[in-house]
């Protein structure tokens, strides 16, 4: 199976993953102000101070907390305002040694509030380069991937958010997040009706983008026995054909069951039926040409008889996509392999387009 993406689906994820770090940083801007403001009688003094902290601020906060092994949610918000001003910043915090252990200690006392300020300090600090992710996760990843089994959804989003940097960021990072048995919890979060299922998507959508070699079987075979947890009604239920093929999910590998295979065809053919861009429709070709060449026509439903599925065929060639065609050609190809119909009859009931 090639999982290989063409460089005009990397332009379309990689717009994706830019609109969801640019929304996520808005949101981090607003809470960390929020944080900080004193009822409705903010002086604008205080919010230039807050909008202009520079290295050297950070450096002296970064000492101040170290001195005191705490850092208090006062620290905690104005360091989130300071990563958010720039990389310098981030980068200036990142080289004190210790001082990202004192977030991290953060996040192991008793109280919610104080965890949920220090994850999304760690989130803003994420946003730094490839070394401070590979940090975080190293020193952070095993709290924030133990807290997505809490109740506290603000804390599971922000971790969420946090994960999303580090996995669209590292990949050595990410190799470490993937031991800690994050591929089952974000599929779980994905799946389950919850305030965290986009934030969810968005973390599979990375891992299956950047970090595919270091999903394990045991991961794969998790996603491929829950494949019918997620509903099509769902929110991001637009990753989930992308998530299926990168991972390789439907492979001769990983034995899928009819209430599986019944979720693949459904999501398949409402994106045929529903105006989605041409990327969600390639992968969801793709996804099916995988599932018939398993050679099993009991898992296709509908789609096992030659009239359906010449009929959805001749919808989808009538797009005239050159890239799609060549995906709906190897969907044919190994429909004809299973042998339901005269192949003459089939081919000649075909209207592709030139």
């Amino acid at each position: 199976m090639d999982s290989d993406t063409t460089p005009v689906e990397n332009i379309l994820l990689r717009s994706k993953i830019r609109g969801y770090a640019r929304d996520q940083r808005l949101e981090c801007r607003i809470k960390a102000k929020d944080a900080l403001r004193i009822g409705l009688g903010q002086v604008k003094e205080e919010v230039a101070a807050l909008e202009s902290l520079g290295t050297k601020d950070v450096t002296g906060m970064a000492g101040r907390i170290k001195r005191r092994k705490h850092a208090t949610s006062e620290d905690l918000c104005r360091l989130s305002l300071a990563f958010l001003q720039g990389n310098d910043n981030i980068n200036a915090f990142a080289i004190i040694p210790g001082a990202i252990q004192v977030l991290v200690k953060e996040l192991t006392g008793p109280h919610i509030q104080r965890h949920i300020d220090a994850v999304e300090c760690l989130c803003n600090l994420s946003l730094g380069e490839a070394h401070v992710s590979e940090k975080i996760a190293s020193l952070a990843g095993s709290y924030m991937v133990t807290y997505l089994d809490g109740k506290e959804e603000r804390l599971k989003r922000s971790c969420l958010w946090t994960l999303a940097n580090i996995l669209a960021t590292c990949d050595k990072a990410g190799r470490i997040l993937l031991q800690m048995q994050l591929v089952p919890k974000l599929w779980r979060l994905y799946s389950e009706l919850n305030g965290c299922q986009a934030d969810a998507g968005i973390c599979l959508f990375l891992v299956a983008t950047h970090c595919r070699p270091h999903v394990s079987a045991d991961d794969r075979r998790y996603i491929a026995q829950n494949l019918h947890q997620k509903k099509l009604e769902d929110p991001a239920s637009e990753y989930f054909m992308y998530i299926v093929h990168q991972l390789e999910i439907v492979g001769q590998d990983l034995k899928l069951g009819t209430k599986q295979a019944e979720c693949l065809v459904n999501f398949f053919e409402a994106t045929v039926s529903s105006l989605v861009d041409n990327l969600s429709l390639i992968y969801g070709v793709r996804v099916m040409a995988n599932l018939v060449a398993k050679g099993e026509p009991q898992l296709l439903g509908g789609l096992a008889e030659p009239q359906n599925f010449v009929k959805t065929l001749n919808h989808l060639f009538a797009k005239r996509d050159s890239q799609l065609n060549l995906d709906l050609v190897r969907l044919l190809r190994n429909f004809l392999h299973l042998n339901l119909s005269d192949s003459n009859m089939i081919l000649d009931s075909l209207q592709i387009y030139a």
